[in-house]
């Protein structure tokens, strides 16, 4: 818990002093957690010294790729992850994440496996081993969360079910039952260190860099988008955005903060609250270091039910079966894209889904690039304009005349396309063909 409250303060001062949006926040965020947690668990036992090392090392290279993107003017590949992956990806990691949570639901020790469906066989083939006090905390807290959210939304559920869990663990004692306590968290600022470098844990933490990287940029310009348009303000900068999450963890890394990205419920409480500067994350980091300083003593007899609780609630946001249904009535391309995609990350892997996902975007792009619109024009009566006549069956085609729109740069990619379909025209043409243009 440490390493997220770390990641509360330094990124979060960067972010809102260089970020060119007014209510994107930054911070400690379940899907890229999740993404670091996949990666370096393959490298290093989770939770020991080696594995906090290496996360906080992936954070400082993550920070050096986006900052890099930001230097060469990179920030439009964010446009090459289509809605359809993003979709289909978001819905498979919160599938994912709520996997990872069962073992502090019912507090059953579960073995790391490779597949998600072992986890899920292990978990449910030990139901006999459920810890109840456990399990009726974790329910619990998701019940109160889940009305407060309808009934009273702006009561924070979150904080109120952590407060809560507090109290009942402090006055009953609750850890003498086997009730799993947080414990100690180390007191004050987080003190500057450089992350351990070899170039042999780098080859290793490749494909986490590059998948946290890519997520991080999306989940951020998406993000300020939304909120853009909600709040119809300017646009967000993407290369100003690189720059931003690149420093924010570069220094972040320095002060041993675990990668951090921008956060939907963060920024929706964000916007919700008010914030039209960046100051408020800088309020907020002050924030966060009160807590570090003065408060962490607090945290010791929270139950670890009460976060199982919290993640699994917050992850019904990340999960978009219906948007993905919804592709079938609109675009069965985006459909099978956001399919395959989910499919990907769910039997794959977290790293191979993105992958995936990035692979499909440039493989529709090449795609529909190779095959631009292509449109027979016909001359509207009494006027000199000249439309599709699929659009506009008024529109005269002169006898002898074949008028042909070309939607597209006639380029290497576009040239034997061009070629076949004005071919095919003029063989289906009917009659005497005089004049083609």
């Amino acid at each position: 818990p440490i390493y997220g409250l770390y990641a509360g303060v330094v990124p979060l001062l960067v972010y809102g002093l260089m970020s060119s949006t007014r209510q994107v926040s930054i911070g400690p965020v379940a899907v890229s957690a999740l993404l670091v947690l996949a990666g370096v668990s393959q490298i290093a036992e989770p939770g020991s010294s080696e594995y906090i090392k290496l996360v906080i090392l992936a954070g400082l290279l993550i920070g050096v790729a986006q900052f890099t993107m930001g230097l060469f003017r990179l920030g439009f590949l964010v446009n090459l992850l289509s809605n359809p992956v993003i979709m289909g990806f978001t819905s498979a990691a919160a599938i994912i994440i709520g996997v990872s949570q069962l073992k502090y639901l019912f507090r059953i020790k579960v073995p790391r496996f490779e597949q998600l469906y072992e986890t899920v066989y292990y978990v449910f083939s030990h139901l006999h081993e459920t810890h109840w006090l456990s399990f009726a905390i974790c329910t619990g807290a998701i019940i109160i969360m889940l009305v407060l959210k309808k009934w009273a939304p702006m009561v924070p559920g979150a904080l109120l079910v952590t407060i809560i869990g507090i109290i009942l663990s402090t006055l009953l004692q609750l850890e003498d039952r086997g009730l799993v306590i947080v414990g100690n968290i180390p007191a004050g600022f987080p003190s500057f260190q450089l992350p351990q470098f070899a170039w042999s844990k780098v080859q290793l933490l490749g494909p986490t860099i590059l998948t946290v990287t890519i997520m991080s940029i999306v989940e951020t310009i998406s993000i300020g988008k939304a909120l853009e348009i909600k709040n119809k303000q300017s646009s967000i900068r993407p290369n100003q955005e690189l720059f931003a999450l690149g420093a924010s963890k570069m220094l972040g890394a320095l002060f041993q903060a675990i990668p951090s990205s921008a956060s939907f419920t963060r920024s929706a409480v964000n916007n919700d609250s008010g914030a039209t500067t960046g100051l408020a994350s800088i309020i907020a980091a002050l924030a966060t270091s009160l807590v570090l300083v003065f408060f962490t003593p607090l945290f010791y007899y929270l139950p670890e039910a009460i976060l199982a609780a919290i993640v699994l609630v917050a992850i019904r946001g990340l999960f978009e079966i219906q948007g993905i249904a919804r592709l079938w009535n609109i675009d069965r391309r985006d459909f099978y894209m956001a399919v395959i995609t989910f499919l990907a990350t769910i039997g794959l892997g977290i790293a191979e889904g993105v992958f995936t996902g990035v692979a499909l975007s440039l493989l529709s792009v090449l795609f529909q690039s190779s095959r631009p619109h292509i449109a027979v024009l016909g001359q509207l009566p009494n006027s000199d304009h000249f439309r599709n006549v699929k659009r506009y069956p008024e529109a005269i085609q002169h006898e002898g005349m074949l008028i042909i729109r070309f939607d597209a740069s006639l380029f290497f990619l576009t040239a034997a396309y061009f070629k076949d379909q004005i071919q095919k025209r003029v063989n289906n043409y009917s009659g005497k063909l005089e004049v083609l243009i």
